[in-house]
């Protein structure tokens, strides 16, 4: 997805705003701001755009996705309101979504239907399927809550007005609609650990696992780590995943949904630039004023977004002066150690997994979770605390030629 290098008006004018970096987050924020009237700059380090959500070609013929398998996570008020099917964004979701493998050759397997899911579960365990419904319901229910508080423009302490009332008001609205009980509940369970969660629900070690994998994974933390649980329901917050999550595919891979918010960002009014790397943020007065590129270019803007990670932005891009020690030294100590590894291979047949049996074609089209437990998982990340490698990862594949 090679963007064609364009170059600025030499006129001096600042930007509106010019946006660091052309992952997929950058691209939709640009996009909304140039929607709303704001002359936007994009400038990517790389050739192209995408960040993690991007397909490249191993071979000719074999292309695989770079970092992200799944969009699950895209907002369909960002499909909606950026017209992505226009752009080209095909959408697909098995009815599977999760098909967890046991050693002793027994699986888990979760469905879009709830009532099946639970049926599945029956022959594992009848207090399981009862309990899954209800655990389902819980989940959309609190992650919904969360939605729109994530959606929800933090208030200005030093000056609240208007608008931060009339917002106070609606999320209280929005949490008296979690019902008498479901309030009590959230309250109590953003603090906890996954395992708990997990645990208060169900009694079989595979289906606990199964279910809290969402709340570490991606993570540097174990499933017996306080504020997993807030992780599992912020990662059902905005769609329609339930306990099981989203899976998602996008025709054409990963990819696709990059070229798809390049091509609304260019629409709204976006100017893109790759092979311009960002060096630093420039500032004057506690404001940002612009960026400088590795070139030396000066590019000035009223607002300055940055797609790169918070830890990288406030170190590496801004002035440690304007910075000041406290947020410096702060910003310093956030830990980004890595946990997780892609491993893309080409395969010559789909692989045989004895609990899915003759159905392999359709059980494994969803997400595939090798986790055999709480504990293991736990122990598994137990090695990167100490960084190694554990001996038995937690282990989640997709096909998405499948589907």
């Amino acid at each position: 997805m090679a963007v064609t290098k364009e170059r600025a008006t030499t006129s001096g004018e600042a930007w509106d705003a010019v946006v660091v970096g052309g992952g997929h987050n950058a691209l939709v924020t640009a996009a909304y701001l140039a929607k709303g009237g704001l002359r936007t700059l994009v400038l990517e380090r790389r050739e192209r755009v995408g960040g993690a959500v991007d397909t490249v070609e191993l071979r000719p013929g074999v292309r695989v996705p770079a970092l992200a398998h799944t969009v699950g996570r895209l907002r369909p008020s960002v499909h909606r309101d950026l017209d992505l099917k226009r752009h080209g964004l095909s959408l697909m979701a098995p009815d599977v979504r999760l098909f967890a493998p046991s050693p002793d050759g027994s699986a888990v397997v979760f469905w879009d239907d709830v009532a099946k899911t639970a049926e599945g579960l029956r022959a594992r365990s009848a207090a399981d399927a009862a309990a899954y419904p209800g655990f389902d319901r819980l989940v959309r229910s609190l992650g919904r809550f969360l939605d729109e508080l994530g959606r929800s423009a933090p208030p200005d302490v030093k000056a609240p007005g208007i608008g931060d009332a009339l917002t106070g008001l609606k999320l209280g609205r929005t949490f008296r609609g979690l019902g008498k009980h479901d309030s009590r509940t959230i309250l109590r369970v953003l603090p906890m650990a996954v395992a708990d969660l997990v645990a208060e629900a169900f009694e079989t070690d595979a289906v606990r696992a199964a279910l809290a994998w969402r709340g570490v994974r991606y993570c540097s933390v174990g499933p017996w780590s306080a504020g997993t649980a807030a992780i599992l329901l912020m990662d059902s917050a905005g769609n329609d995943g339930g306990a099981a999550g989203e899976t998602v595919y996008a025709r054409g891979g990963p990819g696709a949904l990059s070229a798809a918010l390049l091509s609304a960002a260019r629409a709204a009014g976006v100017e893109v630039r790759t092979d311009d790397e960002v060096t630093a943020i420039r500032s004057k007065d506690g404001r940002a004023t612009g960026v400088v590129l590795a070139s030396g270019e000066e590019i000035a803007a009223r607002a300055v977004v940055s797609g790169v990670d918070p830890k990288r932005t406030l170190i590496r891009l801004v002035d440690p002066v304007a910075l000041g020690p406290s947020l410096g030294w702060r910003a310093g100590n956030i830990r980004t150690p890595g946990v997780v590894a892609k491993v893309n291979l080409a395969l010559k047949k789909l692989p045989a997994f004895p609990a899915a049996g003759e159905d392999g074609d359709r059980l494994l089209r969803g997400r595939i979770v090798v986790a055999p437990g709480i504990d293991a998982m736990e122990r598994a990340f137990d090695a990167s605390k100490y960084g190694r490698f554990s001996e038995t990862p937690i282990l989640e594949a997709t096909i998405p030629s499948l589907v």
